[in-house]
C-alpha cells in the first residue's frame, strides 16, 4: 500500500483525546483514517470528522498514538494548528510531515482492523427524547470541551452539546457548537 494524503494537525490532535492508551485491543491505540474520516475511540467515547479531500474508498490506516504525540510535541511552537500534516505510506512504513516545516515523525502503521465505528453512532437524533437524563464520566465531558477549544471554539468555556437519544443507558451525541472544524462525538453513559 502506497498512500499520500493530508490531514489538519488539529484534527489528529483532537482525535487523539479519544484514542485508547495501552488498550489490549491494540487497534484502538491510534487514530484511524477510515472511509474518508478521521476516527478515534477508547470504547467509551468516539471522535469522528469527515475529510472532504480524502477518498472514502481509500484503504483503512491506523496511525499509532505515539507517532501523533511525538509529532505534536515537536510542533509545539506552531501557532497555526490548521497546518496540514502530510501522511506518506510505503507499505506499513509511514511518515508524518508538518507541511512547510522540517518536523517529521516516522511510524509503523498498526496492523489491525479498526472497528465498524459507524455502528455505535446513535441513529436517533434526540429530538423525541423524553426521560431520565444519563450520567457520565465528567472527565470525558471535560475532554470534549478541550476538543471544542482545539477546534476553534472561542468561548471562555467551550460549548459542547450533549444530546440523549433513546434512554439513560444509550450512547449520546456530542456536538461542538461553535468551532471552525465540523466534528462530532459519541459518549457512552455510566452504567447503573
Amino acid at each position: 500500500m502506497n498512500l499520500n494524503f493530508e490531514v489538519p494537525l488539529i484534527l489528529l490532535k483532537s482525535a487523539l483525546v479519544c484514542a485508547a492508551k495501552n488498550d489490549i485491543r491494540f487497534y484502538l491505540n491510534g487514530v484511524a483514517i477510515d472511509q474518508g474520516h478521521i476516527v478515534a475511540t477508547d470504547g467509551h467515547r468516539l471522535f469522528y470528522t469527515e475529510l472532504c479531500d480524502l477518498d472514502s474508498d481509500m484503504q483503512q490506516v491506523i496511525i499509532p498514538r505515539e507517532a501523533i504525540e511525538y509529532l505534536a510535541k515537536k510542533a509545539t511552537g506552531i501557532k497555526d494548528l490548521k497546518k496540514m500534516v502530510i501522511v506518506n505510506l510505503q507499505g506499513s512504513n509511514g511518515k508524518l510531515t508538518v507541511q512547510g516545516t522540517d518536523i517529521v515523525e516516522n511510524f509503523q502503521t498498526i496492523n489491525g482492523k479498526f472497528p465498524e465505528w459507524q455502528r455505535i453512532i446513535p441513529k436517533a437524533d434526540g429530538s423525541e427524547y423524553k426521560g431520565e437524563y444519563p450520567t457520565f464520566n465528567w472527565q470525558y465531558l471535560v475532554d470534549f470541551q478541550k476538543i471544542a477549544k482545539a477546534l476553534g471554539d472561542k468561548c471562555k468555556v467551550p460549548q459542547v452539546k450533549v444530546t440523549p437519544t433513546v434512554g439513560p443507558s444509550n450512547a449520546v451525541h456530542i456536538d461542538f457548537v461553535d468551532t471552525e472544524f465540523k466534528a462530532r462525538g459519541v459518549l457512552m453513559p455510566l452504567r447503573a
